[in-house]
């Protein structure tokens, strides 16, 4: 099993932090690999300010071996959060990218809740806490979403910046889809008894039935 990590710091931005980064990879590469037989990824940080504003972190995948860390040491919450983010996000990514590999992230509101679903709650499963946007709503207004969602699950194309960043123009609030993901999927691991990381493979059908 293979996760090769590159750290891109020519302008020595991240220097200060990379010894720290380094560390907060390789402690959780492990299970990470173990949890879903995780291989053949490049994992490539670097410094850049499209990152979660909360956080000061963010992460991309891009198709089944290649993720994206992005740290901004210049976003005020970085230094707070950056022990936690790092190693959370890169779970998450990682699920995406082995997701990726066998069903696909998805081509539609239902799937995309389904695959951000599962890699928030494995970001749970390798580090004990699920993230702030998997819980931004309550319990009332993910049900409420999930119903003006419904009419859209399967659309050619839906609006995914507004339902997962939040549009204040169509009254979606931020982070929504995270929320939603989060409920229906931690619902059908809880029926079925089983984890983030062993339902990777598991179609977007089976999370409706």
């Amino acid at each position: 099993m293979t996760i090769a990590f590159h750290f891109l710091d020519a302008g020595r931005q991240l220097t200060p932090w990379l010894p720290r980064t380094r560390e907060l990879l390789s402690s959780v590469e492990g299970d990470v690999a173990r949890l879903l037989h995780a291989d053949r990824i490049d994992v490539v940080t670097y410094v850049s300010d499209e990152v979660i504003p909360e956080l000061g972190v963010n992460g991309f995948s891009e198709g089944r071996h290649l993720m994206h860390l992005k740290l901004d040491p210049r976003n005020v919450n970085f230094v707070k959060h950056f022990e936690t983010a790092v190693p959370s996000l890169f779970a998450h990514e990682v699920h995406h990218c082995m997701r990726e590999g066998c069903v696909g992230y998805g081509a539609t509101l239902r799937g995309a809740l389904i695959s951000e679903g599962l890699a928030c709650h494995f970001e749970a499963e390798v580090t004990g806490r699920a993230p702030f946007y998997a819980t931004a709503l309550s319990p009332a207004q993910v049900d409420a979403m999930l119903q003006r969602m419904l009419p859209q699950l399967d659309a050619a194309w839906y609006n995914h910046p507004a339902w997962f960043f939040g549009s204040p123009r169509e009254e979606i609030p931020r982070n929504c889809g995270y929320s939603v993901g989060f409920g229906l999927v931690g619902a059908y691991l809880t029926r079925n008894g089983l984890t983030a990381s062993g339902a990777v493979g598991v179609p977007v059908a089976s999370f409706f039935n």
